[in-house]
């Protein structure tokens, strides 16, 4: 990313020192019933970033291979949750066999169980839930867990052994596509979990790097590194990254001939909003709630262009979609958080 030392930008640069590092904790990082995530996919990523306090977080070389859905339910509305997983309070699924059972309490997040295409169609409920994330976590925090669970799956019974550590061990500029996000901590888990049945014996060692805003309950990128050998065999290593917002590296043949791109900043805001939207003939800007619902709409009279200026010192805090429609009907769509 090229960077032009001017005076506003020196400003900027200064300013960064004022930001205050994020804390995650249970009051703020929470999903909500029927929350949804649209997230950006991809089977490979290069680097998970730098270590330490007040870091450049750049993923600009990201690039989707695919996207995904996933919901956050009350656990409370699944009958498999409350027979299976009872310890669960949340879960987040993607509507199929890709399902996560958690226990959100003060001091932390907890995995008590899960189901998918390895476990099978029924939900494993783990005697002993393991610690995923403490809360409150900000930067330095570290944890550990030994894990000690029985379960019961499509393979019949099974223990679960290992260990999980944890450390949010970076905090900082957070840049991915469209959106840049000011203060984003960066957290490593790392498990090394056995599972031993009937059939055979599956060892997975995951490195997995979350980065959460306080202003998200889910995190803004994931990034996994996983090894899995069944039998003491040979591992199989894979890559995988789950991000919101827009489709980072996208190639020029790859962009949606219907559509256009633009920036909002800063974001996330707080009052005066610049959507950047350049020479673009730009006729209604649309707010949108994250769940779809229009809260704002303003449309160009008599032919005219819209500046691209939104207020939203009056919006409630939270996650909203900004649309704009051009002339030629062509529409774009960017996230955008208010403070």
């Amino acid at each position: 990313m090229n960077r032009s030392y001017t005076l506003a930008a020196s400003i900027v640069l200064l300013s960064r020192t004022l930001v205050a590092q994020p804390t995650i904790d249970l009051a703020n990082n929470r999903p909500v019933n029927g929350q949804e995530f649209v997230l950006n996919t991809s089977t490979t990523w290069i680097w998970e970033g730098p270590t330490g306090a007040d870091v450049d977080f750049n993923f600009w070389d990201l690039v989707r291979t695919g996207n995904r859905n996933y919901r956050a339910y009350d656990a409370s509305i699944s009958s498999a949750a409350a027979a299976n997983v009872p310890t669960a309070n949340m879960l987040s699924t993607d509507g199929g066999l890709d399902t996560l059972y958690w226990n959100y309490t003060a001091d932390g997040l907890y995995l008590a169980g899960s189901r998918s295409p390895l476990e099978g169609a029924l939900p494993v409920n783990l005697s002993d839930p393991l610690l995923e994330l403490k809360y409150p976590c900000t930067f330095g925090t570290t944890w550990t867990d030994n894990v000690a669970a029985t379960y019961t799956s499509q393979a019949g019974e099974a223990t679960r052994t290992g260990t999980v550590t944890g450390i949010a061990d970076a905090w900082g500029q957070f840049d991915i596509s469209e959106a840049s996000l000011p203060s984003v901590l960066r957290v490593k888990v790392s498990k090394d979990i056995t599972d031993v049945s009937a059939i055979a014996t599956l060892r997975r060692v995951t490195d997995t790097w979350y980065f959460y805003s306080e202003n998200y309950p889910w995190p803004v990128l994931k990034l996994v590194n996983e090894a899995i050998s069944i039998n003491g065999g040979t591992s199989t290593a894979t890559r995988s990254a789950q991000w919101m917002f827009g489709p980072g590296g996208v190639s020029v043949g790859e962009i949606d001939p219907d559509s256009f791109t633009f920036t909002p900043y800063p974001n996330p805001a707080n009052g005066r909003v610049d959507l950047n939207i350049g020479t673009s003939d730009v006729r209604t800007i649309e707010v949108l709630t994250a769940t779809g619902q229009l809260v704002w709409q303003e449309r160009a009279s008599n032919g005219s262009s819209l500046t691209g200026i939104l207020d939203v010192s009056g919006f409630a805090s939270g996650v909203y979609q900004v649309r704009l429609t051009q002339a030629d009907g062509r529409q774009g769509t960017q996230r955008l958080v208010v403070q």
